[in-house]
């Protein structure tokens, strides 16, 4: 891994920065005596975080029912966890789309990075249940080194992020290092470092392209990083339209990596269009509906024992 790279990146202005409203969040909340009504007065500021915040208690997506009609209430159902996930990941969908790469193919970034985090969260509800709202957003932000990489070697790294896109390579990773002598999933992490984010969604993103654990890595850490690399995985095929025989040997792979059973791939698959199709209004993410999901939910189906 090249850090003079990854030390240029940094000095320069391609990675986004971290909207006010999140900064003051993230700072409030770090206080272990932080006081909610600090963070309604805080929320109430942006008219639009706020009818996002009433808009997710009121969605049956965090298993929230009845009528929430006050921050204070939202707060209180939903916990300072998911309103900071909320908040951040509306805000970062703004700051990325307000600047662009080119070369890259912005709706498909989009797509795959919320397929990822929904997955991500799914599958952290069996192997990492205390975590769930960090592996969504891990999974959401874990590829956006590719849009920093993208805006600050826009030469050099334009026919890599060219691949990142239905039937791309399936070594993307190895194409970067050997392109530009880093990897989407360092600098991710040096993205979520500058934005103050917890240690283990930094490291977590830093090695969720790793291709084995030793062992050497904080268990909760480990856990999030195979969990948002089966995500990844899987994400990908979600966005394309592969053969059945890729289908199987990916999700064996990826079920593999996350260490949980295939069914519960099956059961995730079977909501995954409602879910995205949830966060994608509550974010404000243009997802076109796609028929891909029930094909490879299909297949995962007829090929459970073979997967498994």
């Amino acid at each position: 891994m090249n850090a003079t790279i990854l030390e240029f990146i940094d000095s320069t202005d391609a990675i986004p920065s971290m909207p006010q409203i999140v900064t003051r969040l993230l700072e409030i909340t770090r206080d272990t005596d932080y006081k909610i009504a600090d963070v309604i007065n805080l929320l109430s500021t942006d008219v639009g975080v706020a009818g996002d915040i009433l808009k997710l208690a009121n969605s049956p997506l965090f298993g929230v029912s009845g009528k929430v009609s006050s921050l204070t209430h939202a707060t209180n159902l939903l916990g300072i966890k998911r309103i900071r996930t909320l908040v951040m990941g509306r805000c970062m969908v703004d700051k990325v789309n307000q600047a662009p790469a080119p070369s890259l193919d912005l709706s498909y970034y989009w797509r795959r990075s919320l397929t990822c985090g929904v997955l991500a969260a799914r599958f952290a509800e069996h192997a990492l249940p205390n975590f769930r709202d960090e592996a969504f957003m891990s999974g959401l932000l874990g590829d956006v080194g590719i849009v920093v990489l993208a805006r600050a070697l826009p030469e050099k790294y334009a026919e890599i992020a060219k691949t990142y896109a239905p039937h791309g390579t399936d070594d993307f990773v190895a194409l970067e290092e050997k392109g530009v002598g880093t990897t989407h999933p360092y600098v991710s992490a040096l993205a979520l470092e500058r934005w103050g984010l917890p240690e283990t969604m930094i490291e977590g993103v830093r090695h969720h392209h790793d291709a084995a654990f030793t062992g050497d890595l904080d268990k909760n850490i480990e856990e999030l990083a195979r969990v948002v690399h089966g995500a990844s995985s899987i994400s990908k095929l979600l966005c394309e339209a592969p053969e059945e025989e890729v289908i199987a040997s990916t999700c064996a792979e990826a079920m593999a990596m996350v260490r949980l059973n295939v069914g519960v791939l099956e059961n995730v698959l079977g909501n995954i269009e409602g879910d995205i199709a949830e966060f994608a209004d509550l974010l404000r993410i243009d997802v076109i509906p796609s028929s891909v999901y029930r094909i490879i939910a299909k297949t995962v189906s007829e090929h459970l024992g073979s997967i498994a």
